[in-house]
């Protein structure tokens, strides 16, 4: 562009005008003293009314007008449309000309209607001078100096920063955790309110504590260890302490920190977020609880295997409790009123029922009397007894509890928590497991849920137990029912068929299921048949043999059944005969059997049933060497060899042994035919010999013992 008025060449930076014959030469002078103020601004020469006379290559390329375009044009050019229409261009001048400067910050406009966030000064000129001073009396004004900076990069970087602020800050607040800052030296520079909210600290205190003063003592060794990591070579540190409250309260947190840089890569501090990791934690310990419980019921069924009698299993129970660190005692008892032989002479009498201790570990015998009302709380509790309910129930934090006995007992012995678990098996409860645990919040569900478990499998151990000793024991108790409850399914047959059944066998499939073998007389064996089919109990029904006027079926029986209360109360069914309608039921129990209890559960479940009699039984002994000199007796010498010839050729064996009957049939010299017909006689006579040794029973256990 052009140089200065006095030669046409005036410095870099210089300013146009119009010429000394232009129509604005009223305002022409040296504009070096303009372009000295602010180099750095776009600068043009406005007349006294606002229009504009000169400028410098700055100016054009700030507005992207011409020379020619602009000069003569009012400066309220640049201005937006609601801008000029508020005369706030014409108040900036008239704001210099009173005070000598007028200073404005806001959007103009550039030729290509692009906008531009600028600063701006206007300074009028008298006297071929620039006057930057607040005096504007001396000298007549011939123009104004106006000063733009183009500050729009500026500006959006401010509102970006802004902007980058509050969504910090928003993040910051709306953080659940803490989030925290502090400087090299340990100085709080910044936290979110849930600082204050957790720790319970005012803001003005928390600007004066480091970050220790938050730390548990017993875990500011290895927390002050995390942070000059922190400071020094690491990046990044995860370290977990517990969090110390202004009321000394812990809280278990993890604190996940970074250290703060300058451009040259000095560290200036470190920041970071704190969660809360409670949850976490009690999870951590539940499942290593959960470990440990699994263990110690691994151990007792491994026992439990090898165990002979109820007291075994019993021992063995409280022994392995004991054995691990996490529980401080446990105690087996009986709820009900007959005890045979134990550990303890005394019964504990309470509300609702009798708890007599058996079996202990970890406690001595004169304490068991404070345990009663764990087992059976006061009758004002919230819930039935474990005893009444079958499930697993926990008293927990009993350091604190408002029980007076608990609360003093368990720190007296030091453990945090019960839980009293019923031995059950269907339903017939054996007495509860009483386990005191450690830890104040042990027993969670899913440890309940184990116990619960377990409580079941000790349960039918017992019940096996009681069965076995039934099998095997010389003398037995025979209880003798009479009844004509049809909700038994053989009652009810016989009444609708009028006829005679008896029961030669029930077999077991399930708990519900059962496979009942009968013999029906004195009717006709059609309408035994048809009956049988339709009856609800019945599921499946098959025919196996008619003579004369007898029939031989198959029954698979669901739903409650004798036999199968019989099996929960650890008895057998010796034998069951009903004669149109009227039944008479013999049932078979051990001598230490709960006969009170047996004979409740037949009565409830069947009322129109009535005990007659109760006997002891002496059962012979039959030894290995009686049973096989019987069958001996029973076969013949063809039979025996076919059945030697099987037995010891493999013939039995699944797979066979290369084995099949035409091949022994030729090793004896027989038909094919005779060798099966020699072998089946065999089989019957030696089966028969077998189920007839059952002591006086005809009816198998139902549980197949």
């Amino acid at each position: 562009m052009a140089g200065s008025p006095s030669d046409g060449n005036g410095p870099d930076g210089g300013c146009t005008n119009a010429g000394e014959n232009g129509p604005l030469a009223d305002v022409t002078f040296d504009v070096r003293n303009l372009v000295g103020l602010l180099p750095e601004y776009a600068v043009a020469v406005l007349d006294s009314d606002g229009r504009v006379a000169a400028w410098n290559e700055s100016a054009n390329r700030l507005t992207g007008y011409d020379e020619s375009e602009i000069v003569g044009e009012h400066y309220r050019t640049f201005f937006p449309k609601h801008v000029r229409a508020s005369d706030r261009p014409e108040r900036l001048l008239e704001r210099a000309r009173a005070d000598g400067r007028a200073e404005d910050e806001g959007w103009r406009v550039r030729r290509d209607g692009r906008r531009l966030w600028v600063v701006e000064v206007i300074v009028p000129i008298r006297n071929e001078d620039v006057q930057d001073d607040s005096d504007g009396s001396d000298g007549e004004i011939r123009g104004y100096g106006w000063f733009v900076h183009d500050r729009t990069e500026q500006r959006e970087r401010r509102r970006e920063l802004r902007a980058e602020k509050a969504f910090a800050e928003s993040v910051f607040e709306a953080q659940p955790d803490i989030v925290y800052a502090f400087d090299a030296n340990g100085n709080f520079l910044e936290w979110n309110d849930r600082v204050a909210e957790v720790t319970g600290y005012s803001d003005g205190k928390l600007a004066e504590m480091n970050p220790l003063e938050f730390i548990a003592p017993d875990h500011r060794g290895r927390f002050a260890a995390s942070v000059q990591r922190l400071l020094g070579d690491d990046e990044f540190v995860t370290a977990e302490a517990d969090l110390l409250t202004a009321e000394g309260d812990r809280i278990p947190y993890e604190f996940n920190s970074a250290r703060i840089v300058d451009p040259n890569g000095d560290v200036l501090g470190f920041t970071g977020v704190g969660r809360d990791v409670s949850d976490r934690k009690a999870r951590e310990r539940e499942l290593e609880r959960l470990e440990r419980l699994n263990a110690v019921v691994r151990t007792i069924d491994e026992t439990m295997v090898t165990a002979e009698t109820r007291a075994e299993v019993e021992t063995a129970v409280v022994d392995a409790f004991v054995a691990s660190d996490a529980y401080r005692f446990a105690v087996i008892g009986r709820t009900d009123a007959s005890v045979a032989d134990g550990r303890t002479e005394t019964a504990t009498a309470v509300d609702r029922s009798i708890w007599t201790p058996r079996a202990w570990a970890g406690i001595d015998s004169s304490a068991l009397d404070e345990l009663a009302s764990f087992v059976d709380p006061p009758d004002d509790g919230p819930d039935p007894p474990p005893i009444e309910t079958g499930a697993v129930r926990r008293y927990r934090s009993l350091h604190d509890s408002p029980v007076d006995r608990w609360r003093t007992d368990a720190r007296e012995r030091g453990y945090g928590s019960v839980a009293v678990v019923p031995i059950a098996a269907s339903d017939r409860t054996f007495g509860v497991l009483l386990i005191a645990a450690v830890e104040s919040a042990a027993f969670a569900d899913r440890e309940r849920e184990v116990l619960r478990e377990f409580g079941g499998t000790v349960g039918h151990a017992i019940n096996a137990m009681e069965v076995r000793r039934l099998l095997y024991t010389d003398t037995v108790v025979e209880l003798e029912f009479e009844s004509t409850d049809r909700s038994d399914v053989c009652i009810d047959l016989s009444s609708r068929a009028n006829c005679r059944l008896t029961v030669d066998n029930v077999l077991s499939l399930t708990d519900e299921e059962f496979v009942y073998y009968v013999t029906a007389s004195g009717c006709d064996p059609e309408r035994v048949d048809e009956l049988a089919r339709e009856h609800e109990a019945i599921r499946e029904f098959r025919s196996i043999e008619v003579v004369d006027d007898e029939s031989h079926l198959e029954l698979v029986v669901s739903g409650p059944t004798i036999p199968g209360l019989l099996a929960d109360h650890g008895a057998r069914l010796h034998s069951h005969v009903v004669d149109r309608g009227d039944s008479e039921i013999v049932v078979q129990l051990s001598p230490g059997g709960e006969v009170r209890g047996l004979v409740d559960a037949i009565t409830e479940t069947y009322p129109e049933t009535a005990l007659r009699s109760k006997r002891s039984v002496d059962r012979p002994v039959e030894t290995s060497g009686d049973f096989r000199r019987s069958v001996e007796k029973r076969l013949t010498t063809k039979q025996r060899q076919a059945l030697a010839a099987a037995y010891y050729a493999g013939y039995f064996e699944w797979p066979t042994r290369n084995t099949d009957a035409g091949d022994l049939a030729d090793r004896l010299g027989i038909a094919r035919q005779t060798f099966h017909q020699h072998l089946r006689v065999a089989q019957a006579k030696l089966f028969t010999a077998f189920f007839d040794a059952e002591p006086n029973s005809s009816v198998s256990p139902p549980d197949g013992g």
